[in-house]
Parts: structure tokens; C-alpha cells; sequence
């Protein structure tokens, strides 16, 4: 929240009564040493120490801002007074105001009482939650005027602004930034300011900023060979100081890094003119900027005012991004939000949301999980794949079930209730279906039940059960939110979740609002805030640094998060240990050949890895957008991925992966997961695949796999040309997807099991009815059931004809003469 001025005279029922002391007076009190022998209390003492003394100073700037006319000798600390609260405290917040002594001018400092409120308390864990402060400007009442004449003297001063000569008003702007580094010097250190402060070293003015606005007059590619290594030389020995050496000086009595360099670059205003030219890319440029920059500093003083802490000793300095912050999204969150308040009153909606990879679809939805969650709202998610062959809808399914573990608490009854009202004989049918039925009400299931949930399901009925279940545990009290992800993938059994501009039209002439939502890249400034918060960097000295990055991202989240850790791993931005703070060349990163490719920046970062670690990305591409620690250490017990368990630390700590709280393990982006894959060779994909999928049939071969048959099935099936060449081996693998198609059917999930008994088929050798009937039997009856289910009619009916005539018994065909009866060709 920007400062907010405006003239008014002081409450006259104030709650809390202030006490006006003498700027220089305050500041020996303050200084006072505190005898405390804890450490921890000591640094918290003197960090809110700095905080009153950065109030203080933005206070000043404020007034300053508002004072249109005063005299050089006015701008020091003599001149000033602070208001503080009139019981002894040495709270860091105790400070309420400024004022000035010639003048009679004084500016109150606020917070409004809303957020007093909703930050009490906030610094429980031993941190110091920032403040959004703003200044009211208020006046001695024999000085206040009326407001005709304050308005008269605004406007003569304008004029007068306006008649001035441009360096004129410079040089004054100038002088006032010189005065007022000169009272931060002397706030912070406590001592006079040197007579020789604008004094600056002779080497110190011929050596190149870390980082420069100007752009080089040559041109950069044609002395590209010449120039760089140039270049990189002065960057790799760039542990560059401050400049001024009273800088140096408050530095070396512990002043923060952001007030030095706060302080330099108000003196840097005094230099362009005087011999210090290479100095002055960073200089103010206005009292507007500066006010900023300190209500930035008390605003996160843990990321800005502070010398930043985030050091890994095996990694060095780290950036430091806001967890869970969404740049430039607040229209869109407004958006989103909005529609869930009016599902909340009972009404149902859908929301697309499309934008190109890493533009933040997946966080944007996130970010209403917490909102869903705290009105007691349930959250399902289900990602679509595009390299698993598992089908969309058993996913789908699966998100179903597991809602039935998060309904909890004294609902649990009424919900029962509603259950057996609204499914009664069809029951058995739910539980068939969504198994954690049982689990959750265990008083509504019988074994009679259990024996009954054998009944045909066909797509169709999967879905109106789905949505029958919905309809009873869904409620304005507990609205129901689902989310499914990259919908691109899903087919037409998926609840209908087709493509996306197809769905929306749909939903629209079914009058269910519908809103759809196109993210695009970040624009420049909520870039550069972004940035500057990676960097705890003041904005301002960012955006040259941003102009590049978005250059090379176009502003697309994901691709700048990989693109500035790629600039750090290069060495073009690094941290300074001696200024304490991050910087960088903008020339070598103009003349250097940095792809905006980002598949290229994560495949060259993983090509760097240790080979546990790219074996382990390798398998968990292979697997899909995730995989568990059990099928890891499954995998680890082979010879062949013994170190894949080991690799887990290291894409952990690298941040390819993350770990959820069922001991799950997936990508942090589909980027990643893309790049892991490209990590095999196109030519050796499907024979990695095979491979890693007979590892695994070699350890189930004769066990009970349970879900974790459809990912062995899926694999091993990328190598039919190697099976083919195995007679024993391939009808072992024709068993294995007729077991995984029977599991699907079971789970109510025909497209997977027609796949995989299609798949277990066209493994069988020509003379399988006579070699092998029993196995032809079955499969023949499973692959005619699940074609029938998925509106396959012509080819169930192809199947049902060879069965019968091939059956040796009218047994073994009457289960086909049924079915065929039933069947729904319209041809039959």
C-alpha cells in the first residue's frame, strides 16, 4: 500500500497518548545498550532497533515530500523531532510520528487498525512481521491555513515548479538526496557525517559497475571473442566493495546492506557532476522513489531491510522466491474465487482455464485449495497423462475415491443417510465403483452387497453414478470442488471432458455458467517485483536485469524460475559477499549465447547430474506425472535401478521433484517430467520402457501386483517387437494384460481394459485356440464384454461369432449366445 497523505489536524479523542522528544535525544535512547546475555533476544533487540530508526527515516521522507520549501540547514537531525508513545517502551512500533522544528510541520505514522488486527500475533515464531504504515500530515493549529490559501500557495509553487530550469531543479533534487544521506548516516551510525563523504577513490571511478543501464556503443557480436573473456575476467573477480568510503564505514559497524546501499545511491545524486560518472546507474531520482524503497524496507523487513540469511553451505546463496505467490494474478484469483463463492451458495460452474505450459494454471487453481478447505469444502484432483496408457477415466474414478476419505466429522451420518436414499438397490453398484464407500460408512455394506457388485457398468453408467454420488456429498455447507488438469488428454469417457472449447459450448447450452480463462506470460512490472523479491533487491535496481529475463522468457513464470537458476549456475548472477547482495553484468549476459529454450536449460542441468539421479528422472518420466516411494524401493531391489533409490535425495535437493504427504513423489512440472523423458534417446524410448517393465514382471511374475500390474502392463507393451520374438514370453505377457484388463473391468474402467485386453490378444500366437483354449477363452469373453461397454458393437460381435465357433462345448458358449442377445448393434 502506497503512502497516503492528507491535512488534517490531530484526533482530539486519541486513545494513546504521544510525547514529542528531540530526533537527537531519541537517538541516545535508543543506542543504549540492553543488557541481555540471550543472543537471540540481542539480535531481535537490535534488528527492531533498525526498524524504529528506518520508520524514523521514512517519516522524514514523507514530510520532506510535503514540505515545499526548506532551507539545507533545516535537513539535519537537530531539526527534527520524533513522537512516540508516552508510556517507556522500547517497542519496535512505538514510533508514531515526525515533525519538524522550524517549520512547526509533522507527519503522523499509521497502520490501519484492520491490519493491527490481522497481524497480531504473527511473530509468534521469532520473526518480525512487516508493516504497512501510512502518513497523515498534521501541523501546529496556529499554523494550519485555510484551505483556499493552501490551495493558492500549491498552485503558485506549481508554476514556480514549472518555470524552473531542468538543471536547476536537478541540482537542487541533488542536493536535497545529499542532505538527507548525510541525516541516514548519521540516524544509523550514531556519528557525525564526514567532511569528506562525496570524496571518491580515484580506482573506484575507472572500474565498471557489476551492473550497467548504459548500452555499449560497439558493437557487441563483432568483438564477441575479444570482449568476453574481457569480460568474465572483471565479473569472476567482482567481490567489488562500496565505492564510498564512508559506505564502507557503516558497513563495518553492522549496518544493513539495504541502508548502505540506500545511502550510496542518495550520494550518487551529488556525484554526477562531480568526476563520479561511473557511479551514478543506480542514483535516485526523486523523493518518490526513496519513500518507496523505505516503505518497502518496513513493509518485509526479513527479505529487504536485513542482510539475507538464505546461505546453503553446500549450495551457496540461494534465491529467495515467495513460496506460493502468484505474480500478477490478482484479477484472475478475484475471478476464480468469485466463482467458487457462488458455487458455495448452491449453484454449480465451470472454469477453464488455458494458457501455454508454465504460464501458472496449476497454482492458480491451488490457490483456491486453501479457500475450498477452510469454509469445509472438499478438493479432488485428477492430472491427465499423455504418456502413461492408463485412460482418462479411471483416473477420474479414482479422484471419486478417494473423496469418500475426506468426508469426515458429524456429517458422516446424514450423508449415510442420503446414500441409501438416493442409490437403494443400486447400492452395490456405488460400492463397485468408488470401494472406499465401504470404508467410510462400513454400517451401510453387507456381503450380500459385495456378492451383487458384479453387474455390467458401462461408461455411461459410471458416469451418472458418479454424478449421483456428487449430488448427495456435495452441498452449499461442503461444496465440492474438482479439478482436472490438462484436460487436452482426457477422451470422451473422461465425464465428457473433451476438448476444451467443445466442453465450454456444451456446458453453455446446458445453462451451467461457465467462465473461460486465458493466462499469458507476466507483463514487465509484475516481473521485476517478482525478481526483486528472488534477488531481496530494491525494484528499481532490478529492471535492467528484468528487461533481459523477459526478453528471453516473454514473462512466463515457470521459464523465468528456470531461466534466472540458469544464470546463477553460469556464474552471470552471483552473490556478492562483500556488498551482500546479488549482481550482475548486463553485457556479458547480452553477448552470451543464453537459450530462452527451456527443455535446453533443464536437459543441460540434468546432463549434469549424477547417474543415480538421471537414472531415477528417467523411470519416473517413464511412469508418468508421478510415482511412490514403494515402487522406488521395488525398483531398487534389482540389479539393474539398484542406485535409483539413492537418486531420490539428489532430485529432491536439485528441485525436479517433490514429495506430497501420501509418500508420493511427481514432477514440478510437466517442463520437467518432459525433459527427464528426453533424457532417453527417441531411439532407445521403447526399448526403455520394455526393459524397466520386465524388471518389474520378473519380480510380480506369480504374485499379487494389485494397481501396480496396469504400470508393468503399460511398460513391458512398449516392447512388442522383443516379445513377439519369445513364444514363452509372450503368452506370460498376454496373461499379464488380460489380468490388468480383468482388474479395469472390475474397477468399472472399460477403455483401459478394452486397451489392455486388446493389447493381451494381439500377443497370441496364431494357433492359440488350439494350443492354448482355456487362456483364448477368457480373453476372447473379456475383450467382446469390454467392446461392448466402450460401443465397440462391431467388434464385440466379431468376437462373440469366433467364440462360438471355436468354443468345444455349449458350456463354453452359452456365456457368448447371452451376451449377444444383449448386445446393442444395431446390425445384431
Amino acid at each position: 500500500m502506497s503512502a497516503a497523505a492528507t491535512t488534517a489536524a490531530p484526533a482530539a479523542n486519541d486513545d494513546v497518548a504521544h510525547g514529542i522528544v528531540p530526533l537527537s535525544t531519541w537517538m541516545e535512547f535508543v543506542n543504549t545498550p540492553q543488557s541481555d546475555d540471550d543472543k537471540n533476544n540481542f539480535e531481535r533487540s537490535n534488528k527492531e532497533t533498525i526498524i524504529r530508526k528506518t520508520t524514523v527515516a521514512y517519516g522524514i521522507v514523507e514530510l520532506l515530500k510535503r514540505s515545499k520549501k526548506l532551507e539545507d540547514e533545516q535537513i539535519q537531525i537537530d531539526n527534527f523531532v520524533v513522537s512516540v508513545s508516552r508510556k517507556p517502551t522500547l517497542s519496535w512500533d512505538d514510533v508514531k510520528g515526525v515533525g519538524i522544528i522550524s517549520s512547526g510541520l509533522s507527519l503522523m505514522i499509521e497502520e490501519p487498525s484492520y491490519l493491527s488486527a490481522l497481524l497480531e500475533g504473527e511473530d509468534s515464531d521469532g520473526r518480525i512481521v512487516g508493516r504497512c504504515l501510512e502518513v497523515e500530515m498534521t501541523s501546529a493549529e496556529h499554523l494550519m491555513m485555510p484551505a483556499e490559501a493552501e490551495t493558492t500557495l500549491d498552485n503558485v509553487w506549481n508554476d514556480y515548479l514549472a518555470g524552473m530550469n531542468v538543471l536547476a531543479a536537478e541540482a537542487e533534487e541533488s542536493n536535497r538526496c545529499h542532505l538527507i544521506a548525510r541525516l541516514l548516516y548519521e540516524l544509523f551510525t550514531h556519528e557525525l557525517f564526514p567532511a569528506d563523504a562525496l570524496a571518491v577513490d580515484a580506482a573506484s571511478t575507472i572500474k565498471e559497475p557489476t551492473q550497467k543501464r548504459a548500452k555499449p556503443s560497439h558493437d557487441v557480436s563483432s568483438r564477441e571473442n575479444l570482449m568476453l573473456p574481457r569480460a568474465k575476467g572483471d565479473f569472476d573477480r567482482a567481490e567489488i566493495p562500496f565505492q564510498i568510503p564512508c559506505i564502507v564505514g557503516m558497513q563495518k559497524l553492522g549496518i544493513p546492506a539495504s541502508i548502505c546501499l540506500m545511502t550510496q545511491n542518495l550520494l550518487e545524486c551529488a556525484l554526477r557532476g562531480n568526476g563520479g560518472g561511473q557511479l551514478q546507474h543506480n542514483a535516485y531520482e526523486s523523493l518518490g522513489v526513496l519513500g518507496e524503497d523505505l516503505h518497502l524496507l518496513l513493509l518485509d523487513p526479513d527479505r529487504f531491510l536485513f542482510d539475507c540469511q538464505n546461505h546453503s553451505i553446500d549450495k551457496g546463496m540461494q534465491l529467495l522466491y515467495r513460496e506460493g505467490k502468484l505474480y500478477g494474478r490478482d484479477k484472475d484469483e478475484t475471478l476464480i474465487t468469485d466463482a467458487f463463492c457462488r458455487v458455495s451458495r448452491g449453484k454449480s460452474e465451470a472454469f477453464f482455464i488455458g494458457g501455454f505450459s508454465g504460464s501458472g494454471k496449476s497454482m492458480l487453481v491451488n490457490c483456491l485449495s486453501d479457500r475450498v478447505n477452510s469454509v469445509g469444502g472438499y478438493t479432488i484432483k485428477h492430472k491427465f497423462d499423455a504418456i502413461s496408457q492408463e485412460q482418462p477415466l479411471s483416473g477420474v474414478i479414482s479422484a471419486f475415491n478417494n473423496l469418500c476419505l475426506m468426508i469426515k466429522g458429524g456429517d458422516r451420518p446424514v450423508i449415510a443417510k442420503k446414500l441409501m436414499e438416493e442409490f437403494g438397490a443400486d447400492f452395490s453398484l456405488l460400492i463397485r465403483l468408488l470401494p472406499n464407500v465401504s470404508v467410510l460408512f462400513p454400517e451401510l455394506v453387507n456381503p450380500a452387497m459385495i456378492m451383487e457388485a458384479g453387474d455390467a457398468m458401462n461408461a455411461r453408467s459410471v458416469s451418472f453414478t458418479l454424478l449421483r454420488f456428487v449430488r448427495v456429498v456435495s452441498s452449499p455447507r461442503h461444496p465440492v470442488t474438482l479439478f482436472l488438469d490438462d484436460i487436452q488428454w482426457a477422451d470422451s469417457t473422461a465425464l465428457d471432458a473433451r476438448i476444451e472449447t467443445m466442453k465450454f459450448r456444451e456446458l453453455e447450452m446446458c445453462h451451467v455458467h461457465t467462465t473461460k480463462l486465458s493466462l499469458a506470460g507476466l507483463d514487465q512490472s509484475d516481473l521485476n517485483t517478482m525478481i526483486s523479491d528472488a534477488l531481496c533487491l530494491y525494484p528499481r535496481i532490478c529492471k535492467s536485469l528484468t528487461e533481459i529475463v523477459f526478453q528471453k522468457t516473454k514473462g512466463n513464470p515457470f521459464f523465468v524460475l528456470e531461466f534466472m537458476q540458469s544464470l546463477q549456475s553460469r556464474g552471470l548472477l552471483r552473490y556478492n559477499s562483500l556488498q551482500k547482495r546479488w549482481v550482475w553484468n548486463e553485457d556479458v549476459m547480452r553477448a552470451e549465447d543464453i537459450t530462452e529454450n527451456v527443455l535446453h536449460l533443464l536437459s543441460s542441468k540434468m546432463n549434469g547430474l549424477s547417474d543415480n539421479v538421471q537414472t531415477l528422472l528417467r523411470v519416473m518420466a517413464c511412469f508418468g506425472s508421478s510415482t511412490t516411494l514403494s515402487m522406488i524401493d521395488y525398483l531398487g531391489e534389482s540389479a539393474e535401478y539398484a542406485g535409483v533409490r539413492n537418486g531420490l535425495e539428489g532430485a529432491l535437493s536439485d528441485g525436479f521433484i517433490v514429495k506430497d504427504k501420501e509418500e508420493c513423489f511427481q514432477f514440478v512440472h510437466d517442463k520437467v517430467r518432459e525433459a527427464a523423458y528426453n533424457l532417453i534417446p527417441d531411439s532407445d524410448k521403447k526399448k526403455f520402457h520394455y526393459h524397466l517393465g520386465k524388471v518389474m514382471y520378473s519380480f510380480c511374475d506369480g504374485k499379487d501386483a494389485g494397481d501396480t500390474i496396469f504400470l508393468i502392463a503399460s511398460q513391458i507393451n512398449h516392447g512388442k517387437e522383443w516379445i513377439l520374438r519369445d513364444d514363452e514370453l509372450r503368452i506370460g505377457i498376454a496373461e499379464l494384460n488380460m489380468k490388468a484388463g480383468k482388474k479395469a473391468l472390475d474397477g468399472c474402467d472399460h477403455e483401459t481394459a478394452y486397451s489392455y485386453l486388446c493389447a493381451a490378444l494381439s500377443l497370441l500366437p496364431k494357433d492359440h485356440w488350439e494350443n492354448h483354449y482355456d487362456l483364448s477363452l477368457r480373453l476372447g469373453f473379456l475383450v467382446a464384454s469390454a467392446a461392448n461397454s466402450t460401443c465397440h458393437y462391431d467388434k464385440a460381435i466379431i468376437m462373440l461369432r469366433k467364440i462360438i465357433e471355436k468354443a468345444r462345448c455349449l458350456d463354453d458358449q452359452l456365456p457368448s449366445y447371452i451376451l449377444l442377445s444383449q448386445s446393442k448393434c444395431p446390425c445384431n
